[in-house]
């Protein structure tokens, strides 16, 4: 049930500021915290059922906080996408890398030479590894027994590999980023 939208904007009066104030402190910037802050509000507006006023301020710090935890899991999914994606080839992260691409003229040929000198950072088990989960997909359970070690052990490895690949992937983007930029 909707609530009126002169008790929306009396509510909206009384605890805009003090909900900007709690994203801000939260999310670092001003934009983040505006549209987490409307996006309260709106929540609020379709989803209230006329609070007793002394909860009020309390769910809307309930709505807040659950909205920053959002946008939180939004932004870390984006950058996940970026660097993973661009070493395992995601549709997603294309999308973004092609994005950035067309702002800052990064062909598709230095993506590659990227793309090439993470995987040859690798040693070559690694590279035996990664070839093995995201190209071939085999299963833990196969690893294990070409391996001869436990499925925890094959797990271990590839959460391993993968954050050596995002520590390397990480540290190119950031220098790709920085050199394209104007500043």
């Amino acid at each position: 049930m909707l609530i009126s939208s002169e008790r929306a904007t009396e509510i909206a009066a009384l605890y805009y500021e003090d909900i900007y104030h709690l994203c801000f402190s939260r999310l670092k910037r001003e934009d983040d915290a505006a549209d987490v802050t409307q996006d309260v509000f709106l929540f609020f507006q379709e989803n209230s059922n006329e609070l007793e006023d002394k909860y009020l301020k309390a769910w809307l710090y309930a709505v807040a906080d659950n909205k920053i935890k959002e946008q939180f899991r939004a932004i870390a999914k984006r950058e996940k996408e970026l660097v993973f994606g661009t070493v395992f080839g995601s549709q997603t992260s294309t999308d973004i890398l092609y994005e950035i691409e067309e702002d800052n003229k990064i062909t598709v040929e230095e993506l590659e030479e990227k793309k090439k000198s993470i995987l040859s950072s690798l040693s070559e088990k690694e590279l035996e590894l990664f070839e093995m989960v995201y190209t071939k997909h085999m299963e833990y359970e196969e690893l294990a027994k070409l391996f001869n070690v436990s499925e925890h052990a094959v797990r271990t490895r590839v959460y391993r590999l993968k954050l050596k690949i995002k520590e390397r992937a990480a540290f190119i983007f950031m220098a790709i980023l920085l050199l394209f930029m104007k500043i």
